[in-house]
């Protein structure tokens, strides 16, 4: 059994049915048909996502009344349901009353699309109750609260990106919306996070040609080296290679290296002095309000550990959870000012969906349980009446500590998922939970496009992806996490870089088949120089 959506891809990878339009002489000569018809063709996800709604709402109906003018939403109705092989009887908006109910009687529809004016015009026309609508199961309307005897109407609404849905539902976009707007950050001010992110950058370049130069190389401007000559020169594992190549694409991305065509020119000796004060004038910006300086301290150690790490004789993975401890992973991923800010924006918006009815919530890469740990604590102040939670992760290891963890919530359970793999073969039936939640997950599958595909197809229709994801390329993720992430596959694998960009990321969820999607924090937030950021999307 196919979901509408699924069911409205499919038909439009099978290309646009031009010779159905055909058939309606009053859509073939509508105005705006053939500007729609090309973006359909061409993929725009916004068109795409405006008459798949329709579709979705339209979805199991053999005759449509269309009585909404034939531009914006009446002619994307009008498509949606030509493309379902759905009938399609057309009335004229501003036509008399009368001759709309004739429509509806003699053309059979089971569904009517109108205005929410042109149903009170119906319901007040005298001859209304001579008319036979024994077919007419649902009436459709966009605008205001309406009546139509005892024929079923459902209100429609569009939302600021013309996607119609109900009422129920549009409330419920808002209301998630306006939560995760209400979280709020005090006592930060934008100029002072830029400021940080600029010198803990400086510090991360420093701590990277430091390391390279004491190997030997990279230490004359005179002096250009081949990529592969500083590889082998810094004894870097083969499996590093494309950690310190974009070590190399920042340094001379910065201005620390110069490019000599394919060749990377060297610099001034750094000196241990200069790293030392680089990272005092981080650390000393960081702990005014940003984060417990055990974060900061944990960058520092690292780039102190980076020949080890280079070669590969030791793992990044013992740095950030030494003996096992998660001590430092708890201060990164908890207990920073960006950290804190992303988590409440998903446990608001969890919170909002759980208060409105039964919610069904899979959690793809939980970890340590940091953002998990929040929403829980928002699901039992407000009752967590009819939730079932799944906190999953790859790793075994995450899910006792978890267990041991968060004893007291009744409404979670565990178990192991892989985002790299697919659904039915771990045991996930495709449309089962409401809501994916996925904090600093996916930026570690091979092949984000893919994976993105798979998460929508858990989505229920309607369902919800709540996504935290860094937006640039972090360089203190490249002197410590990068050497313990999976190769990429995907576009940032041809674009030469860690993460996704914030547009990447919008690219990708359309190009998986997400829609009205929403981010945040917007530029002007005092934690936006960060670049992390929660991308919310719906199937």
């Amino acid at each position: 059994m196919h979901s509408p959506e699924q069911e409205f891809t499919t038909l439009l990878n099978r290309g646009f049915p031009s010779a159905l339009i055909e058939q309606y002489e009053v859509l073939r000569s509508a105005p705006g048909i053939h500007d729609l018809a090309s973006r359909l063709k061409s993929g725009d996800p916004r068109t795409v996502a405006r008459v798949a709604a329709w579709h979705a709402v339209l979805h199991g109906t053999s005759t449509v009344l269309i009585g909404l003018p034939l531009t914006g939403p009446g002619l994307e109705a009008a498509v949606a349901t030509v493309l379902s092989g759905a009938k399609v009887v057309f009335d004229d908006p501003d036509g008399h009353p009368a001759r709309a109910l004739a429509a509806l009687e003699r053309g059979g529809a089971e569904v009517a699309v109108l205005d929410s004016a042109r149903v009170a015009a119906l319901a007040a026309e005298p001859a209304a109750a001579m008319t036979d609508l024994s077919e007419l199961r649902q009436v459709l309307h966009l605008g205001g609260a309406a009546e139509f005897g005892e024929v079923p109407l459902v209100r429609l609404q569009q939302g600021a990106d013309g996607v119609v849905a109900s009422v129920r539902d549009h409330d419920a976009h808002e209301t998630v919306l306006a939560a995760i707007d209400a979280v709020r950050t005090p006592g930060l001010a934008r100029e002072h996070t830029a400021a940080f992110v600029a010198r803990l950058d400086e510090a991360v370049l420093a701590s990277m040609l430091h390391a390279l130069q004491e190997h030997g190389v990279l230490t004359d401007p005179s002096i250009a080296h081949d990529v592969a000559e500083v590889l082998a020169a810094a004894r870097v594992a083969p499996r590093h290679h494309a950690v310190v190549e974009r070590w190399l694409t920042a340094l001379t991305g910065r201005a620390v290296l110069a490019r000599d065509g394919e060749r990377v020119r060297g610099a001034a000796p750094v000196g241990v002095d200069s790293v030392d004060k680089a990272w005092a004038a981080a650390r000393a910006l960081w702990t005014e309000g940003l984060g417990d300086a055990a974060v900061i301290d944990y960058f520092r150690l690292n780039a102190d550990h980076l020949p080890g790490l280079m070669s590969g004789e030791e793992q990044a993975a013992l740095l950030l959870f030494p003996e096992g401890r998660q001590d430092l992973a708890d201060a990164l991923y908890r207990r920073t000012a960006v950290a804190r800010q992303l988590n409440a924006m998903v446990a608001a918006a969890v919170g909002a969906l759980a208060d409105r009815g039964p919610l069904r919530v899979l959690e793809i890469g939980a970890g340590t349980g940091a953002t998990s740990e929040v929403v829980f604590d928002r699901l039992a102040e407000s009752g967590a009446r009819d939730v079932d939670y799944h906190f999953t992760d790859v790793s075994s290891f995450f899910l006792t500590t978890a267990q041991e963890r968060f004893p007291r919530h009744g409404f979670v359970r565990y178990g192991v998922f892989d985002a790299d793999g697919g659904n039915r073969e771990q045991g996930f039936t495709p449309g089962s939970v409401d809501v994916v939640i996925a904090a600093g997950a996916l930026n570690n599958a091979r092949d984000t496009d893919a994976t993105l595909r798979r998460v929508r197809e858990l989505l229920a229709p309607g369902g919800w992806l709540l996504l935290i994801e860094p937006t640039r390329e972090y360089l203190e993720i490249l002197i410590s996490q990068a050497f313990m992430m999976t190769a990429a596959e995907d576009d940032r694998l041809r674009s030469g870089t860690t993460f996704l960009s914030r547009a990447q990321w919008l690219h990708a969820l359309a190009g998986a088949g997400f829609g009205r999607t929403h981010v945040v924090p917007d530029d002007d937030h005092p934690l936006a120089p960060m670049s992390q950021c929660l991308l919310v999307a719906r199937r």
